[in-house]
């Protein structure tokens, strides 16, 4: 039902209106005449026929009345990210996933609250686990109440003990929600560090990712499907190498997630002669990246020569090349190539300043060390070098085992950058870093909370994608958070008000099949 302005001639008519079905058609029909629109203004009765109508709605008055501070405001609390995650949380079936896992163990608080808690914290609000409690006073979620400090830290030690096995169910159910092909595995890791000492063995110092070589770390893996959906994640010691992790995530793969035939994909930290042999024996096929500039092998020259090279797309040219057995594709990015000589020339550039004020400007700088050569005991810069150095300007190398063609391989690899978007998810956006738990099963379980949080990151995006929605999370965060309940009071009675929906919040309630709260309701 709705107000009609009907034009008759130069008067204008108010009519009520509403919709009726006949058959398969919609029509209308005129409930009420009002009267002429003019006359009505004029003579004041507009106004007191919507007042009259006010006065039968108790939503209407409950609502003005809060408008004019007739209300008394109990509480206004963040409400869309509690609904929406929450939501998610249940299709991904992780309540009872968690509740199949804690039937074997007697638990005098609600575990699987704590952890949405948590997950839900690093989404939203990522800090400490004490300031997560005080922000969960600013949220409306059921039983939230019944959450402390404590059980916030316990449940980092539930989600240590079970990781493997909610990573499983996870999957498997995953593989359904999102109709999810795991025909391609992307790996790599990053370093999380402490503030303080950690734990004792599990903490230590080693070549740190987030450049801070003064504090102990670990190192954590993920691994990824091509459509960049989450699939396991796991921790090794602080200086543990890259090479190293390759044949625990491939036995993973082969085992826990019985993936039979896929193509592993990782970056060139990963590359020896031990790992490509640990994929090959577990019946997986690689594409791998290659140190260029350490791999004298594949130093020639032709590798890197311009032609012959195929244009797949704008900054991706590719082409082929076999060095004895070994399959390699050359890719090239005449972007990056500007970029990178434009950095160099910077660099010789200083260089030359450097030289004029002595040789021990340079002591210990590789960067400016790879330029320069000895001539007649004197450090000048080499020509040559520079001339080699430029070879390598937008180039990368990329060994496989596929029967992939060159530009599938390529584009296959380029989709490592889901996983170091998932990277900065976890380590900017969620603050999975610095680490001040000091018990190993709290760290992993605070990294694997984090996990979860990038689970149900990834989740929404893909439902959002099918509605042809492309998210910028930060907008999506802020625009959730701004819906939220009010509780107030009225005319001795209790009655709970929404905001409205802003941005893409109600695309997020429409990919999930929730349907949008009343606008007021009774408590």
């Amino acid at each position: 039902m709705f107000v009609r302005i009907k034009p008759s001639g130069p008067r204008k008519y108010v009519q009520i209106v509403e919709n009726f079905r006949e058959g398969s058609k919609v029509k209308q029909r005129v409930i009420a005449n009002l009267g002429r629109l003019d006359i009505l203004q004029q003579t004041g009765q507009l106004d007191q026929i919507v007042a009259g109508l006010a006065n039968l709605s108790e939503q209407y008055a409950v609502i003005t009345a809060n408008r004019v501070g007739k209300t008394q405001v109990i509480w206004d609390k963040e409400w869309g990210p509690s609904l929406v995650f929450g939501r998610l949380w249940e299709l991904l079936g992780i309540p009872k996933i968690i509740e199949n896992l804690k039937s074997h163990q007697k638990l005098e608080y609600d575990v699987e609250r704590a952890i949405f808690v948590s997950v839900l914290q690093r989404l939203i609000s990522p800090g400490s686990d004490l300031a997560g409690l005080k922000w969960l006073s600013d949220i409306l979620m059921p039983d939230q109440e019944k959450i402390s400090l404590h059980h916030l830290y316990r449940s980092m030690d539930f989600l240590s003990e079970h990781k493997e096995e909610i990573e499983q169910a996870l999957f498997n159910r995953g593989r359904t929600l999102f109709d999810t092909q795991i025909d391609l595995v992307l790996f790599d890791t990053t370093t999380v560090y402490f503030e303080g000492e950690g734990p004792d063995e599990f903490a230590q110092y080693g070549y740190s990712k987030d450049h801070r070589p003064d504090r102990k770390q670990i190192l954590v893996g993920v691994a990824m499907s091509r459509c960049g959906y989450p699939l396991s994640c796991e921790f090794w010691p602080g200086n543990t190498s890259d090479q190293k992790t390759v044949g625990r995530i491939i036995r993973i793969m082969k085992k826990r997630f019985s993936l039979e035939r896929v193509i592993f994909v990782a970056d060139r930290g990963m590359v020896s002669e031990a790992n490509i042999k640990e994929i090959e024996r577990n019946g997986f096929d690689y594409i791998l990246g290659v140190r260029m500039r350490n791999a004298k092998h594949i130093g020639n020259k032709l590798i890197f020569d311009k032609s012959s090279f195929e244009v797949v797309k704008e900054n991706l040219h590719v082409k082929e090349v076999r060095v004895g057995e070994d399959r390699l594709i050359v890719c090239f990015n005449p972007e990056q190539a500007e970029k990178d000589k434009r950095r160099r020339e910077a660099i010789l550039s200083k260089l030359k300043e450097k030289l004029q004020k002595g040789p021990k400007q340079l002591v210990g700088n590789r960067g400016y060390a790879r330029f320069l050569k000895l001539d007649k005991d004197a450090l000048v810069i080499d020509p040559e070098k520079v001339e080699q150095d430029s070879i390598f300007d937008g180039k990368y190398i990329l060994t496989t085992n596929t029967e992939l063609s060159a530009k599938d391989v390529a584009l296959s690899y380029k989709g490592l950058w889901q996983v170091e978007r998932g990277f900065r998810n976890l380590k900017s956006a969620l603050e999975v870093r610095p680490v001040y738990h000091w018990k190993e099963s709290r760290v992993k379980g605070h990294v694997f909370a984090s996990f979860l949080s990038l689970v149900l990151m990834t989740a929404i995006e893909r439902k959002l994608e099918k509605k042809g929605i492309k998210l910028v999370w930060d907008d999506f965060i802020r625009d959730l958070r701004a819906f939220r309940a009010i509780r107030v009071k009225f005319t001795g009675k209790t009655y709970q008000l929404r905001t409205e929906c802003r941005g893409n919040v109600s695309y997020a309630f429409q990919a999930l099949g929730l349907r949008i709260p009343p606008v007021m309701q009774s408590v």
